[in-house]
């Protein structure tokens, strides 16, 4: 007996240690770092893919908020976490694809330290002027903004809509001031208050004040027009070539198991699938995505090397 003993015991502890190895992932709830504060378009995304990463998993997931520094500060927490599949951002084109050329040489991650699971909402911005500035058109808006004595001033909540202002500025050959804000609403409501020429921001942000009339819709800054918005004409209609676009996508720290990106990549399109998600999206003028692997991995890089060439033709800088 007591030679059998030692063996005895390493027997039991293998078959105590053996459900523990074998728990699937997830084993523990999942972070979902929201980079940008509670309310923010962001967070409405990620509170809706916490529930299916339950659905799908049969986990659990929590939201942890680190705003700050133009997303940057949530980024790069994702980006120096342990890659497990238990910390995930709800990443942005401002935190992922916009600030690798509009902090060059002084942002604090790179795109090969994520990994894409799955882009989940894309939404082009809209060009916006308060309801007491007449205009069919950004360019009669702009003048007759003029003609009643205003400065010509732009505002924007994020990058996305900080570089489309000066874009719109190039190309309506305008001197147009961007006024920079810490989110789209905060401009938004500046904009109702008489405060600003037009803005740009995302229907997600916008819808409450559309709604209520508070501003009016004059183009949308990119291709295609908004279904929620259909009879509003895009800013290429209209002779000027923005395309410019808003979204959010799950990503993981570079080196994440491929079992884990599986299962965050099905939760996401069982989302997009979801009627909730539907209604959810045509509210905020999100366009039809379909979350697959390939695409959202594609579509990440595309945005990546668009926005070095926005910021190159733009020459925008900031400190």
């Amino acid at each position: 007996m007591t030679r059998l003993y030692p063996a005895l015991c390493a027997l039991l502890a293998g078959m105590a240690a053996a459900p523990v190895a074998a728990q699937e992932y997830p084993a523990k709830p999942i972070t979902i770092v929201v980079p940008f504060g509670p309310g923010s378009g962001t967070d409405v995304v990620s509170r809706i893919y916490t529930k299916f990463i339950a659905e799908e998993t049969g986990g659990s997931a929590v939201i942890d908020y680190k705003p700050g520094a133009n997303a940057m500060i949530g980024a790069q927490h994702v980006a120096k976490a342990a890659p497990d599949g238990y910390t995930v951002l709800m990443g942005s084109g401002t935190a992922n694809a916009a600030n690798y050329a509009l902090y060059s040489g002084r942002i604090p991650y790179r795109p090969e330290a994520f990994t894409t699971v799955a882009v989940i909402f894309v939404t082009p911005p809209v060009i916006f002027a308060a309801p007491g500035i007449q205009g069919d058109t950004v360019q009669k808006t702009l003048a007759a903004a003029r003609a009643a004595g205003r400065t010509l001033s732009c505002g924007n909540g994020n990058a996305v809509t900080l570089v489309a202002c000066e874009m719109l500025k190039r190309l309506t050959a305008q001197d147009v001031v961007a006024v920079s804000y810490k989110g789209n609403a905060q401009s938004l409501t500046d904009l109702a208050g008489g405060q600003l020429s037009i803005a740009i921001a995302d229907m997600g942000a916008a819808a409450p004040f559309v709604s209520s009339n508070r501003v009016r819709p004059v183009a949308v800054a990119a291709h295609s027009r908004l279904s929620s918005l259909p009879d509003t004409p895009t800013a290429k209609e209209q002779g000027l070539d923005m395309d410019f676009l808003s979204w959010n996508a799950v990503f993981v720290p570079a080196g994440t198991p491929q079992a884990a990106i599986a299962k965050l990549n099905a939760a996401a399109r069982r989302m997009l699938a979801s009627p909730e998600w539907d209604r959810q999206r045509k509210t905020t003028g999100g366009t039809d995505v379909s979350g697959e692997l390939a695409f959202s991995q594609k579509f990440v890089a595309d945005e990546i090397q668009k926005w070095y060439r926005y910021v190159r033709e733009t020459g925008v800088k900031v400190e």
